[in-house]
């Protein structure tokens, strides 16, 4: 009976002694792996700290899956860190970095992983860049043919002549605060108009200064467009100059450039109706007296 109770005591302390030495060995494996930091765009660095124990050979560390870095360490080194890059084309998410070495003790793997989050690389948009566009060319209106007055030629009476006596040749004062037309280079801020006064069907220029480099030049007289161009990279321009309608006197010419420029020009008339309607007046005279005395007979 002794013999017995021994043997269950001894029985029971040997699997009480297996039991505690089992789990004493398992307690001393570890396998750990950290990240610092442990999220950052792609491309971005960080570090992994590791520690494998009991770990024979390098330590291999994958991301996603994939072994991309591996780090060495014995018995007497168990622990570390190694750099590491996030790989270039992650996308935004979170990716397991998992450390693996073989078991010095067992011959099995020792594993263990941390996640790493990828997040989203802002997006800067470069400033587009700059083009100078050069100016159109300036393009020439062909100039419409004026309305040329032919004077009428007068019919010949026998009553007794009548002379008409053109009126005078008058130059209109100039319009205050309008600069003097001149065929000089305009300064700048000046417009200037190539002749004085003009006829009908002639030919007229504009040129002025001060305007804004490649910017297009609208040329305005009586609240009608009369012209356009474009300025040079000096803000310089000439341009031909057209009226819509035929009236006599001062016209003025505003240029507009992003400034207000402006000049004056006379517009001459020739005057022929004078001479005819005295005419017809007489022929209409005589013919009523020769009815009246043709009636009277």
């Amino acid at each position: 009976m002794r013999f017995v109770v021994r043997l269950v005591f001894g029985a029971v302390a040997g699997t009480l002694l297996l039991l505690t030495t089992t789990g004493t060995a398992n307690a001393q494996y570890t396998s750990s792996v950290g990240l610092k930091p442990s999220s950052g765009p792609a491309g971005s660095s960080f570090t992994i700290s590791w520690n494998f124990y009991p770990c024979k050979g390098p330590i291999t560390f994958s991301w996603n899956g994939t072994p991309m870095w591996s780090a060495n360490t014995t018995l007497q080194q168990p622990s570390g860190t190694v750099a590491a890059t996030v790989p270039g084309g992650a996308q935004p998410g979170t990716y397991p970095v998992t450390g693996t070495c073989t078991n010095a003790r067992t011959g099995g793997p020792l594993t263990a992983s941390s996640r790493f989050t990828v997040t989203g690389t802002p997006t800067t948009t470069p400033p587009p860049p700059v083009t100078t566009t050069p100016p159109p060319p300036v393009t020439t209106r062909p100039t419409r043919p004026g309305a040329t007055t032919t004077p009428a030629t007068p019919t010949t009476t026998t009553p007794p002549t009548t002379t008409s006596t053109p009126p005078p040749s008058t130059t209109p004062p100039s319009t205050p605060g309008v600069p003097t037309t001149s065929s000089t280079a305009p300064k700048p801020g000046e417009l200037v108009l190539d002749r004085p006064s003009i006829k009908p069907g002639e030919s007229l220029s504009a040129s002025g200064k001060g305007c804004q480099p490649s910017r297009m030049v609208t040329l305005m007289s009586g609240g009608a467009e009369v012209g356009t161009a474009y300025t040079d990279s000096t803000g310089a321009f000439t341009a031909p100059v057209e009226f819509t309608r035929i009236e006599a006197g001062p016209h003025t010419v505003v240029a507009e450039c992003g400034v207000r420029l402006t000049g004056a020009v006379d517009q001459v008339v020739t005057r022929s109706s004078g001479g005819q309607t005295s005419t017809l007046v007489i022929l209409v005279f005589f013919v009523l007296a020769g009815v009246t005395v043709i009636r009277f007979r």
